[in-house]
């Protein structure tokens, strides 16, 4: 499990805090929080604040926490971004992974004995590899949706690479003032 970087999600990120969770990333999220709960966690358990809320990101970075302002509400582009800013990967990795829903650490099965009640007998006879949450009970498997997974992960990582690639340029770009001294002195 990579433990760090780790998260809490505003109430307006569940979308986003599910693909942390899915990708190995300890990420808090509640449906219903007050801003100066998640304000306390982030600065308890040294959590990076994700929000939506420009006032609750510009509080958070008042107190001198880390956050995290999404302002794009694609996925590809926010978990682009938070790989290009705080190193996430984005790569599923099957012995690395957490609940969607309830943020536990999955296990990794092939056992169909331990997931046999828990899925249909069509799902138990067409997949053979399945991650079972020890806390909320769920069984998960590569199903027909995993395409749209790998996608989504596909356009994350171009977009990752164009924002490295800006980063790089203004890097390496004169600064105005600088420009403007080096043309004076030719």
């Amino acid at each position: 499990m990579p433990s760090y970087p780790r998260f809490v999600a505003d109430s307006m990120l569940g979308h986003v805090a599910r693909w942390l969770r899915l990708l190995g990333y300890d990420t808090l999220y509640y449906r219903s929080i007050k801003d100066w709960k998640l304000l306390k966690i982030a600065h308890d358990e040294d959590r990076i604040l994700l929000t939506r809320d420009l006032g609750l990101f510009r509080r958070a970075r008042k107190r001198g926490l880390r956050a995290f302002f999404v302002e794009d509400p694609s996925i590809e582009r926010v978990l682009a971004q938070l790989s290009a800013r705080y190193g996430i990967r984005l790569e599923f990795d099957p012995n690395d992974t957490r609940c969607p829903e309830c943020n536990a650490v999955l296990r990794r099965t092939t056992s169909l004995a331990e997931v046999g009640g828990k899925v249909s007998p069509a799902i138990a006879s067409r997949y053979k590899e399945f991650w079972v949450c020890p806390r909320c009970g769920k069984v998960y498997w590569r199903g027909r949706h995993w395409r749209s997974i790998d996608q989504v992960l596909e356009v994350a990582r171009s977009e990752r690479a164009k924002i490295i690639a800006r980063l790089s340029l203004r890097e390496r770009a004169p600064v105005a003032s600088e420009s403007s001294e080096e043309s004076s002195e030719i």
